[in-house]
């Protein structure tokens, strides 16, 4: 069986799945806390038992936020264990259906992923510490313009308004 439309644009991307193994703690007031993942796909919650750790009831909302039917005791830790990627499925059919076909949806995506280049940063601390993020922002250009190359391309190949000025140029 082949990939789904949104499979092959995922492998494009390389938005696979990854795996998330967080222990936090409560606070002894809230219900409620913050994964600090997104796109949450599958999810567990555990508490510390007699016999290590114990499945739970709570939710794992998809945006990452994972919800206990009773709080969590102030400094006693809890584990979620999932799966998430990047962009949401939702996101995928978004990119699909405006970049229509897997690279036009990668195209899409690799857009995406560059407007989040207003928060990526190079400084240096007096300590001599240097972090350099602005790295990325570089390769998702290249990317950007290998694929916004490929589009053309393609179009190019299946008639586009492009390939036929090209061939009136010649007459």
């Amino acid at each position: 069986m082949g990939l789904t439309t949104a499979q092959q644009v995922r492998l494009r991307i390389q938005d696979k799945p990854v795996v998330f193994d967080l222990t936090l703690m409560g606070d002894g007031t809230a219900t409620t806390f913050a994964l600090g993942v997104a796109n949450v796909t599958s999810a567990t919650a555990f508490v510390p038992g007699t016999a290590g750790w114990l499945a739970t009831g709570a939710t794992i909302d998809p945006t990452g936020f994972v919800v206990f039917s009773g709080v969590i005791s102030a400094n006693s830790a809890f584990r979620v264990r999932g799966v998430h990627t990047i962009f949401s499925d939702d996101e995928i059919d978004h990119f699909t259906t405006v970049g229509g076909s897997v690279v036009g949806a990668a195209l899409e995506a690799v857009g995406t992923l560059m407007f989040d280049s207003l928060k990526r940063a190079k400084w240096a601390a007096p300590d001599g510490t240097e972090y350099d993020d602005t790295a990325a922002q570089r390769q998702l250009q290249v990317l950007y313009e290998q694929l916004t190359e490929e589009v053309r391309a393609v179009a190019t190949d299946a008639g586009s308004y492009a390939s036929w000025s090209e061939g009136q140029a010649s007459w």
